[in-house]
């Protein structure tokens, strides 16, 4: 049940599709009027959207659900989310994560006083608490919960090899995958760790490139120094 993992590039989000005996996985749907993008990257791939079977949502931001309700409709998948972003989901509408260096704390702040994270509210159709096997979607994979830029930030881990992290990991500076927004930093660290323990050789974010196993072993040693400190 080996598993094959296309990035799907819309600016400043990534979601991705995963492709399995049985079908095809997609996680994240990126910003609102964003589906006719993906639409296009299934259409180039003679990929149909009934062959989506799941959607996986790794946390409920609007640049990563905003077009998750035109996507469900068209699909017909079924909506998997942490039971910690199930509200947020079912809303619509979340507050902007709290920065974790100076300037990111300045836009958080602005962003929730000036204006609302809005987007089109979904029912899930499945809800996880912890550990979630892919197998019956023809899929060598697990999800696991690794909170910390939100309480139900979830990690899609593929073939033992390959993590698909959303936004606990970013890959937009040359020397670190720390985001620039969490509203737990403490715990984002212990969820670094525990990604560490699956010892993955790629990781796939929810923003920048694709990047292997050793800047995030270097940004950890790094950040996780510092909160010994």
């Amino acid at each position: 049940m080996s598993a094959i993992i296309k990035q799907i590039e819309m600016g400043k989000t990534n979601a991705y599709l995963i492709k399995s005996e049985k079908g095809y996985i997609l996680v994240d749907a990126g910003m609102p009027g964003e589906s006719d993008k993906i639409e296009k990257v299934l259409v180039e791939n003679n990929i149909s959207l009934k062959d989506i079977q799941l959607i996986i949502i790794t946390h409920v931001h609007y640049d990563h659900v905003g077009s998750l309700s035109v996507l469900k409709d068209k699909t017909g998948a079924a909506v998997l989310v942490h039971e910690k972003e199930k509200e947020f989901l079912e809303k619509g509408k979340t507050d902007f994560p709290e920065g974790t260096v100076f300037i990111s704390k300045l836009i958080s702040k602005l962003s929730n006083l000036i204006s609302e994270s809005k987007f089109k509210a979904v029912n899930p159709d499945i809800t996880i608490k912890d550990n979630y096997d892919l197998k019956q979607y023809g899929v060598n994979g697990e999800i696991i919960h690794t909170p910390g830029h939100t309480r139900g930030s979830i990690s899609v881990i593929i073939n033992g090899e390959d993590i698909i992290c959303g936004d606990t990991l970013f890959n937009f500076m040359p020397h670190s995958v720390y985001p620039p927004f969490a509203n737990d930093k403490k715990q984002l660290i212990k969820s670094w760790k525990k990604i560490e323990k699956y010892n993955c050789k790629r990781f796939y974010p929810g923003h920048g490139s694709i990047f292997t196993k050793e800047k995030f072993i270097k940004t950890l040693a790094k950040k996780a120094k510092k909160l010994d400190a």
